[in-house]
């Protein structure tokens, strides 16, 4: 079979991690860092397909209270940093570091973005499964066979964050832009990286911990009592507008598809019934026999809390 005559229902992931519309946010994003994944399909008792509940969900969502907390002047969270909740130990590539070479790595980590950073540790973009859409379309198009990471990284440095930038323009950052982590800089060099993961973690760690109550039955009401329970469900902040595709989209399409959005997977839906989920990592994987021989990336530039020095560059 040809990469690109494969369908959804050939590498879609039947067996999913799932919300109803009624659960509570709190246990929504519980579930979700409990399964390290992303986002969850919402779906009612007849798995109809109802939208989707991602980070960015719950990113929208603790921002609602974290405004409820700040308008009843609520001392109850200190004061948090990104160097308090920060990654240090990165897996970065070279401006130089083949392409194909950069997606093999993100499988094989199984990572969804890679600081891009030169020999003297400075931050240069993001090499990301969105960026490997793009080197995926121009392969199956162009018949391209030799790119650099900086051919396809994502510039953007409106991203860049320090480490005293607080956890609330964290959070703004993420409830606002299509941003799936931040490169932590100092003095131009990448010391470390938050992702939306840091932050539901950081933030639900601290519910728990300011409120006392128990990680395996959490309830929004029992940290924010004046408001309403329904205010605080799963289908009030879920995306029921969310892209999904059919068992017969094709690869191409959906390369595209993921191309254009944001999204990292797509809920198959059959009939109005979720039946399954393609993510970019399944693409990838999908494709992954098309891509040209190329020297594999055998040590990876790895940003460790405890180096000063970058000796190693990727080529």
């Amino acid at each position: 079979m040809q990469a690109f005559e494969i369908c959804a229902r050939d590498i879609m992931v039947t067996r999913l991690t799932t919300l109803a519309p009624e659960d509570d946010v709190l246990d929504g994003i519980d579930r979700l860092l409990e399964n390290s994944i992303s986002g969850a399909p919402v779906i009612d008792c007849e798995r109809r397909f109802l939208g989707t509940f991602s980070e960015k969900s719950c990113i929208i969502a603790l921002s609602v209270f974290s405004e409820e907390r700040e308008r009843r002047c609520d001392e109850t969270f200190e004061h948090i940093c990104a160097g308090d909740i920060m990654t240090r130990s990165l897996f970065t590539v070279s401006p130089d570091a083949d392409a194909f070479a950069a997606i093999q790595l993100l499988l094989e980590k199984q990572v969804s973005g890679l600081p891009v950073i030169n020999c003297r540790g400075e931050f240069l973009g993001i090499f990301s499964e969105h960026a490997a859409m793009r080197v995926v379309i121009d392969l199956a198009w162009h018949q391209i066979s030799d790119a650099p990471v900086s051919a396809w990284m994502d510039h953007d440095q409106k991203r860049i964050i320090n480490e005293t930038t607080t956890l609330e323009e964290i959070r703004r950052q993420f409830s606002e832009t299509h941003y799936r982590r931040l490169p932590v800089v100092n003095d131009g060099r990448l010391v470390g990286q938050i992702s939306r993961r840091d932050v539901l973690r950081s933030e639900l760690d601290h519910l728990v911990g300011c409120y006392e109550i128990s990680p395996g039955s959490l309830r929004m009401p029992e940290v924010a009592p004046l408001v309403r329970r329904e205010q605080w469900q799963v289908q009030n902040f879920m995306n029921a507008a969310a892209a999904t595709i059919t068992e017969d989209t094709d690869l191409l399409t959906m390369t595209q598809k993921f191309h254009r959005s944001s999204g990292r997977r797509f809920p198959v839906v059959t009939d109005g019934r979720l039946v399954g989920q393609v993510s970019r990592r399944d693409v990838l994987s999908a494709v992954r026999h098309m891509f040209p021989e190329v020297e594999p990336i055998r040590q990876p530039l790895y940003l460790s809390a405890t180096e000063s020095v970058f000796a190693s560059v990727l080529g």
